[in-house]
């Protein structure tokens, strides 16, 4: 017999390629994977619990007549977190939603900005409608600037904005897109206040961009400049001043979507333009993100005439891409993007435990410092608190249920795909879990993805909890015994396991499953083989 010769993979940061021949994959890559975070180290581990935030459904809504939009975090003395769904604004700042008194119009919902001085502070909402301003307990109709212009920037008014869709903050003024003016639509205009005054509005304070298509889908500050994106081109409003603004093209290949397709973060914009997929915008270059996904835009796995329900989020310093899948008309899978991954970034895909992607998505930090990593579910009345690293379930309005996890290897050949190999039992270093867990490896041979050459599971034992002191003692040394409460943090290192034979073949692939309900990762991998002669 041959010598035994290892291969040993431990580092899994190339993440999600749908790329269908294998031989373009690298060793880092995974074909198929399912909710589970690779880390930026090297190893792999099931993803993160996602539970409601709201203990009862948001107003009062069933499930399957919810219509989430836009998710808004006012950092406030008192935070809240604002939500736009089914033509209403809803806001909460614990587990209640309750209305908030403004209705919307804009089919993509409310859109939100912030404004605070050294006495007040409003978070200012385009409805498609009427404008208005909330003061965290009122909110107040805004008179349309278009019945009154303040052009005496000396005498400044309150009280006014345009009727818009899209409303921000820049250079210390508000700005508003796809206005209406009268009972007419202006679908490329842009207006923006008096300098400071945010509420007073000039007569020829205003530009259209007419080029690049019919309608403004976001504006979206960053890096010192405005930008504005059309659905096949982005534009940066640059300068300080009425006198100083400028208009310059910075592609008219793609842009976004919609207006929930946008998210702005410290290091750059990000966007989904249609059929192209995610991009982002540093503010020196627009760089393809999507390369490793594209087949699902170039297949047709995207259902394009649902592209309104495409959103973007950043949540947890990862980009969340979520997608109607199929015939879907609502999210059927989030795809997430980590951009501490290798040196471009790699993706991972989430499905919540009823098969769904989310909704828009933001960070929420609560008057007491508790930081929410939060997601709208696509069709339940609930806003998910998402990336709860110690929760192996989700709840997601329907009671605690346990998702499917997994992750698929590359394909293993030894750089040789005559010689055929005999497979021997292949090493794991797994981490280590509190609780006794089964793995499901499933094996494949010779590129045949369809077919299961092999099932069998791994067995791993618990590896031992914290040390546990006695639950009624109110000092280290009183009333010492064991067993009866936490007293330290479970361990978190790694265990050796042993597989079983994967068979005789030219090649071999595993997909590895987590149990459901139970946490489980794998650190690395070693394959042993035995080589055959190739035969002419």
């Amino acid at each position: 017999m041959s010598r035994l010769s290892l291969l040993r993979t431990d580092d899994f940061t190339g993440g999600l390629n749908l790329r269908a021949d294998p031989f373009q994959l690298g060793r880092t890559e995974s074909p198929d994977l399912l909710n589970v975070d690779i880390d930026p180290r090297g190893g792999l581990t099931v993803r993160g619990g996602m539970t409601k935030l709201n203990t009862s459904a948001i107003g009062g809504i069933s499930n399957g007549a919810f219509t989430p939009k836009g998710l808004y975090a006012w950092d406030n003395s008192s935070p809240r977190v604002l939500l736009a769904a089914n033509n209403v604004v809803y806001g909460a700042s614990t587990t209640a939603f309750s209305t908030i008194g403004v209705n919307t119009t804009a089919p993509f919902g409310a859109s939100f900005t912030s404004w605070s001085a050294s006495t007040e502070s409003f978070v200012y909402i385009g409805t498609g409608g009427a404008s208005y301003k909330w003061s965290g307990t009122t909110a107040t109709a805004l008179t349309d600037a278009s019945t009154a212009y303040a052009n005496n920037y000396a005498s400044p008014v309150t009280g006014f904005a345009p009727k818009c869709r899209y409303i921000t903050s820049h250079v210390d003024r508000l700005w508003c897109a796809h206005v209406t003016e009268g009972s007419t639509d202006y679908p490329n205009r842009i207006r923006f206040s008096h300098p400071i005054n945010r509420e007073s509005w000039a007569t020829n304070d205003y530009i259209d961009i007419v080029e690049g298509g019919s309608g403004i889908t976001a504006i979206i500050p960053f890096n010192g400049n405005l930008l504005v994106f059309k659905k096949r081109a982005v534009f940066s409003i640059m300068g300080y001043s009425t006198d100083t603004f400028q208009v310059i093209n910075l592609t008219s290949e793609v842009g976004a979507v919609n207006p929930l397709s946008v998210v702005a973060t410290e290091a750059a914009v990000y966007f989904f333009s249609w059929p192209d997929g995610l991009f982002k915008y540093d503010g020196q270059q627009f760089s393809d993100l999507f390369t490793s996904i594209r087949p699902l835009v170039q297949t047709g796995q995207i259902n394009n005439i649902a592209q309104d329900e495409i959103r973007v989020a950043a949540i947890n310093q990862k980009i969340w891409v979520s997608l109607p899948l199929g015939s879907n008309t609502k999210a059927t899978a989030s795809y997430i993007y980590d951009p501490s991954l290798k040196q471009g970034g790699a993706w991972s895909k989430y499905q919540t435990s009823d098969g769904k992607g989310v909704g828009s998505g933001c960070d929420f930090v609560t008057s007491t410092g508790t930081t929410y990593n939060l997601a709208c579910h696509p069709s339940n009345a609930y806003v998910l608190k998402v990336d709860q690293l110690s929760v192996y379930q989700d709840d997601v309005g329907t009671g605690a249920a346990n998702f499917t996890s997994y992750y698929t290897t590359p394909w293993q050949d030894a750089n040789n795909v005559s010689a055929r190999k005999m497979w021997r039992r292949p090493d794991f270093v797994v981490k280590q879990t509190s609780v006794a867990t089964n793995l499901t490896l499933r094996v494949y041979h010779d590129w045949e993805e369809s077919v299961v050459a092999k099932t069998y599971i791994l067995a791993l034992d618990a590896s031992g909890s914290s040390l546990i002191w006695n639950a009624t003692a109110t000092e280290p040394d009183a009333n010492a015994g064991w067993n009866e409460a936490n007293w330290g943090a479970s361990a978190s290192g790694s265990a050796f396991a042993v597989g079983k034979s994967l068979g005789l073949a030219r090649s071999v692939q595993l997909q590895i499953q987590g149990e459901g309900g139970k946490p489980w990762g794998v650190n690395s991998i070693t394959y042993k083989y035995n080589p055959r002669k190739v035969r002419a």
